[in-house]
C-alpha cells in the first residue's frame, strides 16, 4: 500500500476541514477512513506534537497507520509517563492509562509540554460525565490544542451522550448552555423510585432532535458508509496487527527457525506467499505447528478488537468472524458469548447449519457469526433484510487468497446496501505480518479481477 494513493471525496473534506482548524467531530462510519483524515490534517498543518488518545486495541493499527500515510513521522506508543518525555510527531496513548486515578500519564499530560492537535478515537468512550478518564481529558485541555473526536457512534443511548465532548471540544457551540439545560432541551427526564426514600432522576430519552441537528450541524461531519457507497471499493481489504500473546510461542524452538527462513526468504525477493502455499500442501508438520501457535497467539488481542467492534458498532449491526483451527473458533465463541454468536465449522450437521445461518440472518439478538473459512467460506448469504453485515474479520485466515475472497463474498451478496471491510489480523511483530500483507495483496488482485471497483484502503 502507498501513501501516495488519493484521499476519498470525504477524507479530503473533513481534513480540509481540520487543516483549516474548524472545530470538527470526525463521525465516520467505522472502516471508512477516520485515521487517515487525521493524519492527513496533522501533515497539512505541520503539527510539531499530535496526541492519539485510543482503545488499547487500536494502539498498533494507529501504528501501522502512521506508518502508511505520514512518511519518516516518528511515534511514541505511552506505556509510561517518561515516554512522554521524549521527542516525537505522534504520542499514543490508551484510553485505560486516562482511566486510572490520579495516573502518572494522564498528571504528564496535563502538566507537560502541548499539543497542536489531539484525535480522541471511539470518542463515545467520553461521553460520561464523571469517568476518570473525562477529568483527565479535562485537566489536559489547555494543553491538547484542537480536540478532533472520531466515532461512528456519537451519541449510544441518547442526546446527553453528547453534551461532555461538546463542552470540551466545542464550548463555543452550546453558548453557555448548562448541562441541566441542556438535558432539559433535548433529553427526555423522569424521575423514578427505585425502592429507596429518594427519587433518581433518570434520561429515558432524547426529544428535539431537529433542533439538535442544526445546533450541531457546525462541529458534527456525519459520514455513513451508505452516503459514500458509490466513491467506495465493494470490498475494501486491510491487514490489522494485534498485540502478540507471546506465551504461546516460547515453548516452540521450531517456530522460530522457521520464522527465520520465511523472512530470509522475504529479504532475498522469493515470493514467500508460494513457498507457504507449497508447504502447505505439502502439509508440512512446522508449518502447521506455526500457524496453530499464531491462532493461539492472536487469541487475546483479536477477541479485544472484535469486542470493540462491536462495541462500536450500532447495535443493529452484526460481524462476521472466520478462523480455521477448531480451538480457536471454540475460544472465540466463549469469549464473545455475549453477543450470542452462531458458529459454523466442518462438524456441523445440516440441520444445525441451517439453524446457524438462519439465527444470525433473523435473530437481532445474535451480532456475530463465527465460521472456519473451509466449511462456512461458500454456499451461503450472510446479508438479508434483518441482517446487516459489512463487516468481515480473519482471525485466521486461508493460505489460499481464492478461499479469503470467496469467505469475505459472504456478505458481499445481493442485498448488501453498504461497501464491505474484511480485515486480517497479524500477530504484531511476527511473520503473520509477512503472510497477511501477502495474503491481502492476493484478496485484492483476486476481486480486482472480478471487481472493477476494488481498490486499496
Amino acid at each position: 500500500m502507498s501513501a501516495q494513493l488519493p484521499l476519498f471525496p470525504h477524507q479530503a473534506n473533513g481534513a480540509f476541514r481540520l487543516a483549516q482548524k474548524m472545530p470538527t467531530y470526525l463521525g465516520f462510519d467505522m472502516g471508512i477512513g477516520k485515521s487517515r483524515t487525521f493524519i492527513e490534517a496533522v501533515k497539512a498543518r505541520k503539527a510539531p506534537h499530535a496526541l492519539i488518545l485510543c482503545p488499547a486495541s487500536a494502539v498498533l493499527v494507529w501504528k501501522r497507520e502512521i506508518v502508511l500515510w505520514h512518511a519518516n513521522a516518528t511515534f511514541v506508543i505511552v506505556r509510561s509517563s517518561a515516554d512522554l518525555e521524549k521527542f516525537a510527531d505522534y504520542y499514543i496513548v490508551s484510553h485505560g492509562l486516562m482511566s486510572q486515578k490520579n495516573g502518572a500519564v494522564a498528571e504528564a499530560l496535563a502538566t507537560g509540554f502541548a499539543f497542536e492537535m489531539t484525535a480522541i478515537d471511539e470518542a463515545h468512550a467520553y461521553n460520561a460525565a464523571d469517568t476518570n478518564r473525562v477529568k483527565a481529558l479535562r485537566r489536559a485541555v489547555p494543553r491538547l490544542g484542537q480536540i478532533v473526536p472520531l466515532s461512528g457512534t456519537p451519541m449510544r443511548n441518547h442526546a446527553g451522550d453528547l453534551y461532555t465532548l461538546l463542552s470540551i471540544c466545542w464550548p463555543q457551540g452550546l453558548k453557555g448552555m448548562t448541562r441541566p439545560a441542556y438535558e432539559e432541551r433535548f433529553c427526555c427526564i423522569a424521575h423514578k423510585n427505585f425502592g429507596g426514600r429518594r427519587m433518581i432522576r433518570v434520561i429515558e430519552g432524547s426529544k428535539n432532535l431537529s433542533q439538535l441537528r442544526t445546533m450541531i450541524a457546525p462541529f458534527m461531519l456525519r459520514v455513513r458508509k451508505e452516503d459514500v457507497f458509490r466513491d467506495l471499493p465493494s470490498i475494501i481489504w486491510d491487514s490489522v496487527p494485534v498485540p502478540l500473546d507471546p506465551t504461546q510461542l516460547i515453548a516452540e524452538g521450531s517456530f522460530k527457525s522457521l520464522e527465520n527462513v520465511l523472512t530470509r526468504s522475504l529479504e532475498q525477493g522469493i515470493d514467500v506467499g508460494n513457498i507457504l502455499e507449497q508447504l502447505a500442501r505439502e502439509n508440512d508438520v512446522n508449518v502447521m505447528t506455526m500457524r496453530r501457535l499464531l491462532g493461539l497467539a492472536k487469541l487475546r488481542g483479536a477477541t479485544e478488537y472484535i469486542v470493540d467492534m462491536l462495541d462500536n458498532l450500532p447495535e443493529d449491526r452484526k460481524v462476521l468472524v472466520f478462523a480455521h483451527h477448531a480451538h480457536v473458533i471454540g475460544a472465540l465463541t466463549r469469549h464473545l458469548g455475549e453477543y450470542l454468536p452462531a458458529v459454523l465449522t466442518g462438524s456441523t450437521s445440516a440441520k444445525d447449519r441451517e439453524v446457524a445461518v438462519d439465527r444470525f440472518l433473523n435473530d437481532r439478538r445474535c451480532r456475530v457469526f463465527i465460521g472456519n473459512i473451509q466449511a462456512a467460506g461458500t454456499a451461503i448469504t450472510l446479508v438479508g433484510p434483518k441482517c446487516k453485515c459489512s463487516d468481515v474479520v480473519f482471525v485466521e485466515s486461508s493460505w489460499t487468497p481464492m478461499d479469503n475472497a470467496q469467505a469475505a463474498c459472504r456478505v458481499h451478496r445481493i442485498g448488501q446496501q453498504d461497501g464491505v471491510v474484511a480485515r486480517m489480523l497479524s500477530a504484531a511483530g511476527t511473520v503473520d505480518d509477512i503472510i497477511n500483507g501477502i495474503l491481502v495483496r492476493k484478496a485484492r488482485e483476486f476481486t480486482q479481477l472480478f471487481d472493477a471497483k476494488e481498490t486499496q484502503k
